[in-house]
């Protein structure tokens, strides 16, 4: 199991092999890049021009690809990054592209030391999960956000990353090392890892080592980090994914993003009080329009036992599967807490909030996996078994799989 101390030592070990980070020498590149990046930022209601002559600071930087965008935009930046690597590159980047003043700083975000200086954007991208205490991640950045700033925060959803994690369970139960895990991943999660190369344009081993081979990926639900935000005393501006409160979702002609009274310093509507259905929508990634909703009385019971169901599988790691047994008891509760789910969803007449039957087919098909998984079969028999499921399959692991990445802008009010 990945210890809290040495978590930060064995995941950099794996970047060292093969580095996530894209790493770009060529202009027309980089300017390719940093114009999609500027259509991503105007999706988060951030207008290019607040980026003119503001100071920014970039937590986990990697080789600087997504730094380099807001520099491009007119940020003075400041790169905060470990890997020794990534800091070099980055370094390269700069000097060569950077139209303004910057700072390359290769130092342990948890070891930066605390300033007085405040800056205008703090930016933590796809990091969070990755490190010993993701709340932690969150609260060091919101202390070097100005008064008036955004913070600019991408993590894996908890919900929508199930799916991932799951992956994660099957590889680990089945591999015997990372060469088993990169062959078998490519069979049993090709159309996946296609999508993933094809649209993050990193290589299938980049995606393979960063999703699979990777030891700490712990993420947080939505309500998690809009309650970290509430707990930082900062409003919720914008995110990439809709935030579905029950009201606003039955009502789509209510702002989605309202920031509220400079007096008030916490979210307007309390999350604990709302009903996200984020969650449901994510999990399986299946949406329902023309929502018919009469009755609400169970509907938090069933959010509530997915987020056990998504939480057994978070931060799932190989040592944790194969160095105790601890796997096989969290295979039956996930599997128990699925055919309940499944009970429950089927029990929906009146509410078309979510695609029941569709549902069912998924959940029926995660249960069949997970009873291959805690079969005595031998691992290359649970191999060919999975194989077989998945090339019938009709719900798991199609599409985007999931939710993977989750972005959140949080404001720090006056």
């Amino acid at each position: 199991m990945v210890s809290k101390s040495n978590t930060l030592q064995e995941v950099n070990k794996v970047y060292k092999i093969q580095n996530p980070s894209q790493y770009f020498t060529d202009y027309k590149e980089i300017k390719k890049f940093c114009n999609n990046r500027k259509k991503f930022l105007l999706k988060l209601k951030l207008p290019h021009k607040i980026f003119k002559n503001s100071s920014l600071i970039d937590f986990g930087s990697g080789s600087g690809q997504n730094t380099i965008s807001y520099d491009l935009l007119g940020s003075n930046c400041t790169l905060i990054e470990y890997d020794k690597q990534s800091y070099k590159n980055s370094a390269e980047l700069f000097k060569k592209f950077a139209k303004n003043k910057y700072k390359i700083i290769n130092k342990d975000i948890f070891k930066f030391n605390k300033s007085k200086k405040k800056y205008d954007f703090v930016v933590s991208n796809g990091v969070a999960h990755h490190t010993k205490d993701p709340k932690k991640n969150i609260k060091i950045c919101c202390d070097a956000l100005k008064k008036g700033g955004f913070f600019i925060f991408g993590i894996g959803a908890t919900h929508g990353y199930f799916q991932r994690h799951i992956q994660r369970l099957i590889l680990y139960k089945i591999c015997k090392n990372n060469d088993e895990i990169i062959k078998y991943s490519k069979i049993l999660f090709k159309n996946h890892l296609a999508r993933s190369v094809r649209f993050s344009g990193r290589t299938i081993e980049q995606v393979i080592y960063d999703t699979y081979i990777n030891p700490k990926i712990e993420t947080l639900s939505v309500e998690e980090v809009i309650n970290e935000f509430n707990i930082n005393n900062l409003i919720l501006y914008s995110s990439s994914e809709p935030i579905k409160d029950l009201n606003s979702f039955i009502n789509p002609h209510n702002e989605q993003f309202k920031l509220v009274n400079n007096k008030t310093k916490k979210q307007n509507i309390s999350i604990n009080k709302k009903i996200l259905i984020n969650s449901l929508h994510s999990f399986s990634l299946t949406k329902e329009n023309n929502l018919k909703i009469n009755e609400l009385s169970f509907l938090h019971e069933i959010i509530s036992l997915l987020t056990k169901i998504t939480n057994r599988a978070n931060d799932c790691s190989y040592s944790k599967v194969n160095k105790n047994d601890s796997s096989n008891k969290m295979l039956n509760f996930l599997m128990n807490d699925l055919i309940n789910l499944k009970k429950k969803i089927l029990k929906i007449k009146k509410i078309k909030i979510i695609n029941t039957n569709y549902e069912k087919i998924f959940i029926s098909e995660m249960i069949d996996i997970f009873k291959i998984l805690n079969s005595k079969n031998k691992k290359i028999q649970k191999f060919n078994k999975i194989k077989n499921i998945l090339k019938k399959s009709k719900a798991i692991f199609h599409g985007k799989s999931g939710v993977g990445m989750n972005y959140f802008v949080g404001f720090k009010p006056e």
